[in-house]
C-alpha cells in the first residue's frame, strides 16, 4: 500500500478537492479577484508554458479511500531556476490554517514539455503527464514503474487523451483549461500465503490545464482494486498562483 501511495504521490501532484466521492472544497479564496484568470482566452493547441524564475503556486489537496493520508495537504511550488527544456523548483508544505512552512523544502527537477516532476525514489520509463501542444482528440500512451519501501515495484500502464476545453473555478480563480484524462492499470507484485501473486487494479488521472496559470488548477486520481473497491482517491486544487514577470 506504501508504494501504491508514494507513487500515486509522485505521478500526479504530486500532491491535491473536486474528485468523485471527495467532500467539496472549503478552502479560503485567495486575495485577489476570484476571476482575475478569466481574462486571459484559451487558445488551441494549447502550447507548453513559459516558465519563469519565480512562478509560484500553491495547491491544496485530500485524500479518501483506505489509503488516504488524515487532513488536509498545502503545498506550495516556486520555480527557482530554468535550463531549456528543464525547470527547478522548490516544494514545501504549509500549514492549512496558516500557510506558513510545515517541513523543510525540497527540490524538485520538472520536464516541462510534459510538465512532470521528477519522482524523488525509484523509478524508470517516462511519465508524460501533459504532452504538449494539448488539442482536444490528441492521445498518448506510456508506461512506467516506481519503487516502493523494501523491494516492492509498481508499474503503471496508461493511455491519455486529451477531452475538451472547460471552464474552471478554484479558490485562485476561473480559468479556461483543457482537460486531460488517464486511464490506465497499475499492478505489483506480493507474497499471498508464501507463493507469488500479482495484485492489480484500475487508475484513472485527471488534469486541468489552464495556460493562464502555467499548470494544471485542478487535478484528479482515482485508484481501485481489481474488485472495484477505491484504495485511494486524490484531489487537488489550485488555492493561489503568481507568475513572475
Amino acid at each position: 500500500m506504501a508504494g501504491v501511495r508514494c507513487a500515486l504521490a509522485l505521478t500526479v501532484t504530486l500532491a491535491l478537492a473536486g474528485c468523485a466521492g471527495l467532500p467539496g472544497a472549503d478552502w479560503p479564496a485567495a486575495d485577489a479577484p476570484a476571476d482575475r484568470a478569466a481574462a486571459a482566452p484559451l487558445v488551441l493547441p494549447v502550447q507548453r508554458p513559459a516558465l519563469r524564475t519565480g512562478d509560484r503556486w500553491i495547491y491544496g489537496a485530500r485524500e479518501q479511500g483506505a489509503g488516504a493520508a488524515d487532513g488536509r495537504t498545502v503545498l506550495e511550488r516556486t520555480i527557482t531556476h530554468v535550463n531549456g527544456d528543464r525547470a527547478e523548483l522548490r516544494q514545501v508544505p504549509l500549514d492549512a490554517s496558516t500557510r506558513r512552512p510545515a517541513g523543510p523544502a525540497r527540490t524538485r527537477e520538472v520536464r516541462i514539455p510534459v510538465w512532470h516532476l521528477e519522482p524523488a525514489g525509484r523509478s524508470s520509463g517516462e511519465i508524460r503527464s501533459l504532452l504538449f501542444p494539448l488539442v482536444p482528440g490528441k492521445q498518448w500512451e506510456y508506461e512506467y514503474w516506481m519503487g516502493g519501501p523494501g523491494d516492492v515495484v509498481t508499474t503503471y500502464r496508461y493511455r491519455a487523451r486529451v477531452e475538451a476545453v472547460e471552464t474552471v473555478r478554484t479558490p485562485a480563480g476561473r480559468f479556461e483549461a483543457v482537460r486531460v484524462v488517464h486511464e490506465g492499470r497499475w499492478s505489483r507484485p506480493v507474497l499471498e500465503q508464501g507463493r507469488p501473486a500479482v495484485r492489480s487494479g484500475a487508475v484513472t488521472t485527471t488534469y486541468w490545464y489552464a495556460p493562464a496559470a502555467g499548470s494544471w488548477v485542478r487535478l484528479e486520481v482515482d485508484l481501485r482494486r481489481a474488485d472495484g473497491t477505491r484504495e485511494l482517491a486524490v484531489a487537488q486544487e489550485l488555492l493561489e498562483f503568481q507568475r513572475a514577470p
